[in-house]
């Protein structure tokens, strides 16, 4: 387990324009992992880069979207400045019980993305906690920047291996943790 631990990403960068997002994530020393989203059409891929080998995995998103009937949003009273944004606390449960804390400012605008449910939130989670199957994880954010973004950003870089969910999966069952 403290391996894992060692891995889990301390800081994420999230870059965010019309359809698409995309989340940076080193993890650990040995690999940095870009996840990029697209809203609209509801695909995605990852960007591996990890001891001298770069790859992608695209996906077409076939699984079933979370169901936003199962989710209840309670808005609070309580109120935390983050990152110069005034938000509000909102607690999402699920119909298994499970919640989840976020921090909602409505000074930016919402996104989709791929580990919430399509439910409107009434603006940009700023900081979430999740507790699930004895794993707690808190990402706050620490900066708003406001710039023009390149598309580019959103693409694969010429300079990685494409590869499918399925031929990644066979190339991670020979790795030893």
């Amino acid at each position: 387990m403290g391996m894992y631990k060692a891995m889990l990403p301390r800081k994420s960068r999230v870059i965010i324009k019309n359809d698409w997002s995309k989340i940076q994530q080193n993890m650990g020393v040995l690999m940095k992992m870009d996840i990029i989203f697209n809203s609209k059409t509801n695909t995605s891929f990852m960007l591996i880069n990890a001891m001298g080998k770069k790859i992608a995995v695209e996906t077409n998103d076939t699984t079933k979207k979370m169901d936003p009937s199962v989710f209840t949003l309670t808005k609070k009273e309580d109120i935390k400045i983050i990152a110069g944004y005034k938000c509000k606390k909102n607690i999402l449960t699920d119909t298994a019980n499970n919640s989840y804390t976020l921090w909602i400012t409505d000074k930016i605008p919402s996104y989709k993305n791929q580990n919430l449910p399509d439910i409107d939130l009434g603006g940009f989670p700023m900081e979430y906690n999740i507790e699930n199957n004895g794993m707690s994880v808190r990402m706050t954010a620490s900066k708003v920047t406001e710039k023009e973004i390149s598309d580019q950003e959103f693409s694969i870089p010429a300079d990685y291996e494409k590869k499918t969910a399925e031929e990644m999966g066979e190339l991670m069952k020979g790795m030893k943790f």
